[in-house]
Formats: C-alpha cells, sequence, structure tokens
C-alpha cells in the first residue's frame, strides 16, 4: 500500500510540475490582486468624499421630510 501511495503521489507531483498550464492561471490570478488591491486602495482615498456626501444628502432629505418642501416648492407642515 505504502508503494501505491508513493507511486500515486509521485506521478500526480510530477505531472504537476511539468505542467505548464497554471502557470497562466497564476499569473491572471497575480493580475486580479493586483487590481483588487488598487481597487481598494482607491476607495480608502474616496472614503471621506464619499461620507461627507452622503451625510450631505441625508440631511437634505431630512430638510425635505421636515419642511414637506423640495428647495421652495411644496406645503408648508
Amino acid at each position: 500500500m505504502l508503494a501505491t501511495l508513493h507511486a500515486f503521489f509521485s506521478d500526480t507531483t510530477t505531472s504537476f510540475v511539468d505542467d505548464e498550464g497554471g502557470q497562466s492561471t497564476v499569473e491572471y490570478l497575480l493580475l486580479i490582486s493586483v487590481i483588487v488591491i488598487a481597487v481598494v486602495a482607491a476607495a480608502y482615498v474616496f472614503v471621506p468624499t464619499f461620507q461627507t456626501g452622503v451625510t450631505s444628502l441625508a440631511q437634505d432629505v431630512q430638510s425635505m421630510l421636515d419642511s414637506g418642501k423640495i428647495g421652495k416648492t411644496g406645503t408648508n407642515r
């Protein structure tokens, strides 16, 4: 049984090392990981601006809901 396992793993590792098809897969994974890192870094740069915009929008919506007006149009509540 030990000889069978040794032969199996020997054949498997030899075919794995000789197979160059996985090389392109690794290259694509590295490229994707670099793109993901760039997207995450850009998100960290723009988070404060995005938070400010969302806070401003929330305040505008709350003001509209409280007053019943959008800009100067609408009725007083």
